[in-house]
């Protein structure tokens, strides 16, 4: 075969081997959290994150016989709002992002149960795409951004509203915050997140679907929407938020949504992203 011939066609190889899809994930197994590499039934135990250039090690461990965890371990956790389309009702969205800051206890893993605070008297869950940082990035560029994005997640931002709490400490109208009420977004598991990371990936055009049955299964609420109503593509979303504090490996950026669900104890929420899986979790009081 011509060398020039071969070359391109190793080029071409090369370049599709580089770009092809990979799972990850988090999980305890023997005691023991590791992060792993999924492939087909089984994981490939590393020798650390994937983002730190975790290299397989061991023998492979059946995907059915370990406990799926968080599949990072997020420094911080930031959420959008305004993020999508339908939210603006037509009018013009802001040029940047508008987004809060989530503490790193709010993350929670597939089947983790939720517990409603008890200054909290109403739960929201919903169903969003998340954003997983895979290199330390401040001040970056939309390209350099891009870069910086190591995969993609499904994402339960809860919500938490506080009225009868305040009723109950029989504070006036007029002395309650709403940005700063005692819930919101602040409970411990108020981010569960997961089970798979996957990198590689086109984030558009995927269905983005909730489903909450009540205590007896019954199906209370299911509804979906796409993510190519994103107003903001990942890319820049990384940037405008590189500009307000530091990025760093495994940190989960919420992309947002255009709806909120109440949900109350004993409901299981079921989130999924098209092709990234579906992330499970129970309510409690």
């Amino acid at each position: 075969m011509n060398n020039k011939i071969y070359s391109f066609f190793l080029l071409i190889i090369l370049t599709c081997n580089m770009m092809a899809q990979e799972v990850f994930c988090r999980f305890k197994h023997d005691n023991q959290f590791m992060y792993g590499k999924v492939s087909g039934r089984y994981v490939l135990p590393l020798s650390k994150a994937p983002w730190n250039d975790g290299k397989v090690t061991g023998t492979p461990i059946l995907l059915s016989t370990v406990e799926l965890v968080h599949p990072s371990e997020p420094r911080v956790i930031l959420g959008l709002g305004g993020s999508y389309r339908n939210s603006w009702k037509g009018k013009e969205p802001y040029k940047s992002v508008r987004w809060f800051l989530k503490p790193a206890s709010a993350a929670a893993s597939p089947g983790d149960t939720i517990y409603i605070p008890e200054a909290v008297d109403v739960l929201k869950v919903e169903a969003e795409l998340g954003i997983i940082i895979g290199k330390t990035i401040k001040n970056a560029s939309e390209s350099e951004a891009k870069k910086a994005i190591f995969g993609y997640v499904v994402v339960n931002d809860i919500t938490g509203l506080t009225d009868s709490y305040h009723e109950k400490q029989g504070e006036p109208n007029d002395q309650r915050e709403p940005l700063l009420g005692p819930g919101l977004k602040l409970g411990d598991r108020f981010s569960p997140f997961g089970p798979f990371i996957y990198t590689n990936i086109d984030w558009k055009n995927r269905e983005r679907k909730i489903v909450i049955t009540d205590a007896l299964g019954k199906v209370k609420t299911e509804t979906s929407n796409n993510t190519s109503n994103l107003v903001y593509p990942p890319e820049k979303i990384v940037s405008d938020l590189s500009k307000v504090l530091t990025l760093s490996p495994g940190d989960v950026i919420m992309t947002g949504t255009d709806g909120s669900y109440e949900v109350i104890d004993g409901d299981t929420v079921c989130i999924s992203v098209e092709g990234l899986g579906t992330l499970t979790n129970t309510i409690k009081k």
